[in-house]
């Protein structure tokens, strides 16, 4: 598949000043969000707003910017919402209706949604170890198939795994969150595919081994998925 790479936003802990799109601080400040609204975002939703607010859908008009549509993927979703859910029905405690509606896995979306006023449509995904991937194959398939969209928006976010979850899963190690601006025609010319591999296991850590491609710091990059293989290559 082919697809046209405009803009793109990182956060991680540890990002370096200095390079093109990498913000380099402890937690987003999100001086944009009203302070009312901000206390009630969590982390993971904190960190999705801060990449997807830095990139630029490139549209004719203001109005039309805050209309695009949106994949959103994690491999976990706000689990630590969840786990304090689950942890109060083994309490036999009363749930919040509005604490589970926002554990759900389009919940981010959704607030993101809400905060920019955006009525396009909006999906949530999660693929295991490669769920970023399987966003960017879905944003790259409805360019091809649907004529009338122009761009896509391909959100992912991730954190550690609670410590009851630890054991079974160390993917991520640490936060992170990625914005991926895609269109038809515009920006950088990135050819994606997935190979067959069976015996294949899958890497942790996937944004991290996309992030020299988007710096420009190399031209190709190849990702171990679960029995596959993706192939980015610009240009």
């Amino acid at each position: 598949m082919e697809f046209f790479l405009t803009d793109w936003a990182v956060w991680t802990p540890d990002s370096t000043q200095g390079d093109p799109g990498l913000v380099a601080q402890p937690m987003p400040e999100l001086a944009q969000v009203p302070a009312m609204t901000r206390r009630r975002l969590s982390k993971l939703t904190k960190l999705t707003f801060d990449v997807a607010l830095a990139v630029q859908p490139h549209n004719d008009t203001s109005a039309s910017q805050q209309q695009i549509s949106t994949i959103f993927a994690s491999r976990h979703g706000d689990l630590h919402k969840t786990l304090g859910l689950l942890q109060q029905v083994a309490g036999q405690e009363a749930l919040s209706p509005t604490q589970f509606a926002l554990s759900v896995h389009n919940a981010i979306s959704g607030q993101l949604s809400l905060f920019k006023q955006n009525r396009a449509d909006s999906n949530a995904i999660a693929a295991g170890a490669d769920s970023l991937h399987y966003a960017v194959l879905e944003a790259a398939a409805r360019l091809q198939t649907e004529a009338e969209l122009e761009q896509i928006l391909v959100l992912y976010a991730d954190e550690p795994v609670p410590e009851v979850y630890q054991q079974y899963c160390q993917d991520p190690v640490q936060p992170v969150a990625l914005a991926l601006l895609l269109s038809r025609n515009q920006g950088d010319k990135i050819h994606f595919t997935r190979h067959s591999a069976p015996a294949q296991a899958a890497s942790t850590e996937q944004v991290l081994q996309l992030l020299p491609l988007l710096q420009q710091r190399c031209d190709t990059v190849s990702i171990a998925g679960r029995q596959c293989l993706w192939h980015w290559q610009r240009g």
